[in-house]
């Protein structure tokens, strides 16, 4: 049987049982509603009858057979009876109404048109009943021409579906052999063969050239499917690492750069604009590292380092973001519609990272990273983005710590307009919600007994999964002139802290706040508001301060003196020029850290240098604390020299005693 004959038939079959069946259900569905409504309409009648012939004034005959004949007149009732409780007809009036319905209809699709009975009572008296019967000409007029419409209305689908049917199959007739046809003479040159297998005679031609070659296109797809796979993660990726390689990031940072705002995926605000981030790293002592161990183990550390950085931003629950390999010592991560903020989080967590992976390089200590932060907007210039990172990379090795270098469009400015718009965001929402928090780390001495407890300001933003501490949002505060409200945070914390728990508490304040006459006015304030606790509190300032802001740093000292609390220096071994200005203020400490201080166990000149600072210090009656003490030697060192107080990887205190 051919292929029209079969869907004709199929689709005949098909349509009349279709047409069929809802023409049965709809005429049933309406000869069940039109039979509830009739029993319903009796039901009430009846109801109301009774109760009408219930009352004292119609117990009269005369009345009732008014109300009866009343009721019965209105046209929608065959039958109104009133008997007694014995059942003897009292009053009745009946006719049997002839509908314009053909009989083979009534008959095939019946109503159930019911009697409806209730009783009629006088108080606890019952004097009659009465018995209504409904008018069913109306339901049986009423359900043939919605019977009629309903046939009509399907018969004249089924007549368009049949034509449409009969078009289609011509349609397929005809076009089908050729499309299957022309299959079959391509299938050699596509990557995919589809079977194509007829059970008509009218493809009985093709069925053999598909039988045929089927097998022999799989096998081929198959052989080049895993050729391009090949291929691809040839061209793609690091074969050391598995990262992507500086081909693939190229084309997906271009892709970044040539995407417009409307492209961006949807994305929660402010993260839904485009643009975004690119942190790049870079392994300073590659070189030294092949040379004085296994390349084996040097791809195997690498590899291991990759994969804890790709887990690492994968974390962050960032769309799109991307960690390959540009050279090999340099790596980038690329993160698209990432907030400044969030950036920053990332870079310090990824620094982090890198500096609990190091491995020892020769005899000189530990291999070391760079790291340089960029941002970019949609097209912005590909090589200029790259260019800007360079040159961060080579600001961060000459820096001498492992910080992300921050590279602004011009270089010379680490905040761009959307840096900046960002931060701002931040800080202000954080100030006015009072979006701070302290983060505590304690101080102990080379005994185990603490010393005190240090706190620094974290900034809690809906942007970041974690608080961002303030080495990271402070630059940007003091360019948008928002420092000195954050160190009053800060300095407001640490109060409500000393409030509630015993000991003593440092906190950090940033240079730029004490060139502001507001800001010691308002910390004056707070600190005559907390006399119970400032003399707990210790403030701690940059060195440098000494020497760029020697007035600032003078004035804060004094209004700390005044009411009892302390001042101490950090990273004096950074500005040695603030020595001379020692004497200048009563500090409470000095800290030395940093290259000075892990230098110090392979440089007689380091030693003495501390040596001389640690005399003055002790003369001044200043305590000298150290921080980033490396190793063993270097904090035996600093102990003969009368040194208590370290902190770094080369200092595991005891626990204190109790």
């Amino acid at each position: 049987m051919s292929i029209l004959r079969r869907l004709l038939l199929s689709l005949t079959l098909a349509i009349g049982i279709i047409l069929l069946g809802t023409l049965v259900l709809s005429i049933n569905a309406a000869r069940g509603y039109l039979s509830d409504q009739l029993q319903v309409q009796s039901t009430d009648a009846a109801v109301s009858l009774a109760l009408s012939l219930s009352q004292p004034a119609n117990n009269d005959p005369v009345t009732q057979e008014l109300l009866v004949s009343a009721l019965f007149d209105g046209g929608h009732f065959s039958l109104v009876r009133l008997a007694d409780p014995q059942g003897a007809v009292m009053v009745e009036r009946g006719a049997q109404p002839a509908a314009s319905v053909p009989a083979w209809f009534q008959a095939l699709a019946p109503l159930a048109n019911r009697a409806a009975s209730h009783a009629v009572s006088d108080g606890w008296r019952q004097i009659g009943e009465v018995t209504l019967v409904a008018n069913d000409a109306y339901a049986w007029e009423t359900l043939w021409a919605s019977s009629l419409r309903m046939a009509a209305l399907i018969m004249g689908a089924g007549v368009l579906w049949a034509l449409f049917a009969f078009a289609l199959v011509r349609w397929i007739e005809k076009r089908l052999l050729f499309q299957v046809s022309e299959q079959v003479r391509a299938i050699d040159s596509r990557a995919s063969g589809e079977q194509a297998f007829a059970r008509v005679a009218e493809f009985s031609g093709i069925v053999d050239a598909l039988a045929q070659t089927r097998e022999r296109v799989r096998a081929t797809a198959e052989e080049q499917s895993s050729h391009i796979e090949s291929l691809e993660v040839e061209l793609n990726q690091d074969p050391v690492t598995g990262l992507a390689n500086r081909k693939y990031f190229i084309n997906e940072f271009r892709r970044a750069l040539d995407e417009k705002p409307a492209d961006s995926p949807a994305l929660p605000a402010p993260l839904s604009s485009a643009g975004g981030h690119v942190l790049v790293f870079r392994q300073r002592d590659l070189t030294a590292l092949n040379r004085h161990m296994p390349r084996q183990f040097i791809d195997q550390w690498l590899q291991s380092v990759c994969q804890r950085i790709s887990a690492l931003v994968t974390a962050q629950g960032l769309a799109q973001s991307l960690v390959a390999r540009l050279n090999g010592s340099d790596f980038a991560v690329l993160l698209p519609h990432c907030a400044a903020p969030q950036a920053q989080v990332i870079a310090d967590l990824v620094r982090a990272e890198l500096r609990t992976l190091r491995i020892p390089v020769g005899e000189g200590g530990l291999c070391r990273w760079a790291m340089a932060l960029a941002d970019y907007a949609p097209g912005t210039q590909f090589n200029g983005v790259l260019a800007r990172l360079d040159f961060g990379l080579t600001r961060a090795e000459s820096a001498g710590d492992d910080h992300a270098v921050l590279v602004g469009p011009d270089n010379a400015d680490p905040f761009s307009a959307a840096g900046q718009s960002a931060w701002m965001d931040a800080l202000v929402t954080a100030l006015d919600q009072q979006r701070f928090s302290l983060a505590f780390e304690p101080l102990h001495a080379v005994d185990g007994r603490l010393v005190r407890m240090e706190a620094m300001l974290m900034l809690h933003n809906d942007d970041a999964r974690e608080p961002i501490p303030a080495m990271l949002f402070i630059p940007a505060a003091v360019r948008l002139n928002l420092s000195a409200e954050c160190d009053l945070q800060a300095v407001r914390l640490a109060l409500d802290w000393l409030a509630a728990q015993p000991g003593e508490l440092a906190v950090r304040l940033s240079l730029p706040s004490l060139g502001k006459r507001s800001f010691l006015r308002q910390l004056e304030l707070m600190l005559a508001d907390r006399r119970a606790q400032v003399g707990r509190l210790y403030l701690e300032v940059d060195a440098h301060g000494l020497v760029d802001r020697e007035g600032d740093v003078i004035a804060l000292e004094r209004i700390a003196a005044h009411f009892g609390a302390h001042v101490g220096l950090r990273r004096l071994a950074q500005q040695f020029g603030a020595m001379s200005r020692l004497h200048s203020l009563p500090l409470a400490y000095v800290k030395l850290g940093g290259g000075f201080v892990g230098g110090m166990s392979q440089s007689p000149g380091s030693r003495q240098l501390a040596g001389s600072v640690i005399d003055t210090a002790r003369a001044l009656n200043i305590d000298v604390y150290a921080e980033d003490v490396p190793d063993a030697a270097t904090r035996d060192i600093l102990a003969s020299m009368g040194v208590e107080v370290m902190r770094g990887p080369g200092v595991t205190p005891p626990p204190a005693q109790e």
